[in-house]
């Protein structure tokens, strides 16, 4: 009898502490807790090169909500700025180095008002939206040849997610 009063001792204390909790990576601010509708979220971006590489941090993000959908296309000054390209360092998984940069406050990455503005505000507050949770993270290598992509040729990177996005309160 105290074995099973113990184990659930532990399943309600671990129940309690992992609530929507949303614990941020390395460079973003965590989100606290999250309430509110959830959005599903495909994310692409170009992560080619080290810091401030031509053409990286090119981002397009698509979120969806029901039958509601916004999208935009924008550079990430946070993703231009980091040093690896898929995976950083320190990670050896391509899951865990994409939640370390991109679960926490979606300010930190999507780094521009406007674009926060365009595809979040139909959905809540652009200011309080937060990744929650990632998945089906692919990294993609393409030589786009010499004209390239918007003039950025030679091999490319590309770091493909979904995501789910939440608000605070």
């Amino acid at each position: 009898m105290r074995r099973v009063g113990g184990i659930l001792a532990l399943v309600l204390v671990v129940s309690l502490l992992g609530a929507s909790d949303v614990r941020g990576g390395a460079a973003l601010v965590p989100a606290g807790k999250t309430i509110g509708p959830a959005l599903t979220a495909t994310i692409v971006t170009d992560v080619t090169g080290g810091i401030s590489n031509p053409g990286k941090g090119v981002t397009a993000i698509r979120v969806q909500k029901a039958s509601s959908s916004k999208a935009v296309l924008f550079t990430s000054h946070y993703i231009a700025s980091l040093q690896d390209e898929c995976i950083s360092r320190g990670f050896v998984d391509l899951q865990a180095s994409t939640n370390s940069r991109f679960v926490g406050l979606a300010n930190g990455w999507i780094d521009t008002p406007s674009v926060r503005q365009a595809l979040l505000a139909q959905f809540g507050d652009p200011e309080k939206a937060a990744i929650t949770d990632t998945d089906y993270v692919t990294c993609t290598t393409e030589d786009v040849g010499t004209g390239g992509v918007n003039g950025f040729g030679g091999v490319r990177k590309t770091l493909s997610f979904t995501a789910v996005f939440q608000f605070q309160p």
